[in-house]
């Protein structure tokens, strides 16, 4: 493949521009700079105004390696769509037919494709015609595999940066900094928590006690809401040590909650002390029961003092908080868009 020439700035500016499209996400240049790959690190640092060539293979790295950091894409590099199918399928001789005729016909369906989104004016792709073939000729196991393919194909041009397409067509860009600076919950991709900071934390795990407060409030918030309860999320400050109130969907909201949540993300150990006063805040409220979430765990204090006290507080801990957060990422498939 061939190489481009431009300025080092030119380079930063232009990666931060396409990761920003792709991903939603605003990067500082010490946010990008933390996922290029180390063997490209001398064409990306030093003198801004410095010509430098890299190759298109390696830009595709620079921007691969960003997008899977920050939780965007599955891979910083991946084999493309035609050959994960092929080693997908290859020990298998029937399935392998139905590839190989699947793929020999893709550039048919892209051709006739395109043709029709220029008339349209839409800048989609309609998935129809070749999902259909594919189930005509090829049944059930046809149209399972066409379907790869099409998601496949949209993953890729998702990841490449010669093209506009992208897996969500933004409204807005989110800036990652705000994840730990900024107490806002105002979002238009998420009820509490913006999903590009849910990708990005089941990425980079190690920054959830980094994260702000409030943040963190939203996220334990989050993750109930999407469960299926409804969930009051506490004023922040001077909300009383009550973070969200929960309820379960067949439970009024205008009666106790079903359980009171209290978050504590810092890295020591909870205590006593704040289970008593959740328990104290628990049977005040008539709630059923309590629960702390936290980037740490129960002290064997506080646990001994639930046990012989009764009380019926339970903990979210970090392992919690894990499986949480990959439950609540985005798929890495996805819907066949443009444009």
């Amino acid at each position: 493949m061939g190489g481009i020439n431009l300025r080092r700035m030119e380079l930063v500016t232009t990666t931060g521009e396409i990761v920003g499209h792709k991903s939603g996400l605003a990067l500082t240049r010490e946010e990008l700079s933390t996922h290029v790959p180390k063997h490209l690190e001398s064409v990306w640092y030093g003198d801004d105004s410095e010509l430098v060539r890299i190759r298109s293979e390696e830009f595709e790295e620079v921007v691969g390696s960003i997008l899977h950091g920050v939780g965007n894409i599955e891979a910083a590099i991946q084999a493309p769509v035609g050959i994960r199918i092929w080693k997908k399928y290859r020990n298998d001789p029937m399935k392998t037919v139905i590839v190989e005729s699947l793929l020999a016909a893709l550039p048919e369906y892209l051709e006739n494709g395109l043709k029709e989104e220029a008339a349209r004016g839409d800048k989609k792709l309609d998935p129809t015609p070749f999902l259909e073939r594919a189930g005509h000729d090829h049944g059930k196991d046809g149209l399972d595999i066409g379907a790869e393919i099409l998601l496949g194909l949209n993953a890729d041009l998702h990841r490449s940066p010669w093209t506009s397409v992208r897996r969500v067509e933004w409204k807005d860009v989110a800036e990652l900094r705000d994840l730990f600076k900024s107490e806002s919950l105002e979002t238009l991709y998420g009820d509490f928590l913006d999903q590009r900071f849910i990708d990005y934390l089941d990425q980079n795990f190690g920054d959830i006690g980094s994260i702000n407060w409030r943040k963190f409030e939203a996220l334990a918030c989050e993750f109930f809401k999407r469960e299926g309860y409804e969930v009051q999320i506490g004023e922040g400050r001077d909300d009383g040590n009550i973070d969200a109130r929960v309820w379960r969907k067949d439970v009024e909201r205008s009666g106790p909650p079903t359980m009171l949540v209290q978050c504590k993300r810092e890295k020591k150990k909870v205590g006593k002390v704040v289970v008593k006063a959740l328990w104290a805040d628990v049977v005040h409220e008539g709630a059923n029961s309590g629960l702390v979430v936290t980037t740490s765990a129960l002290a064997p204090g506080a646990m001994k003092t639930c046990t012989a006290r009764g009380y019926n507080i339970d903990q979210a801990n970090r392992t919690t908080l894990r499986t949480w957060i990959s439950a609540m990422r985005t798929p890495f498939t996805g819907v066949f868009l443009g444009p």
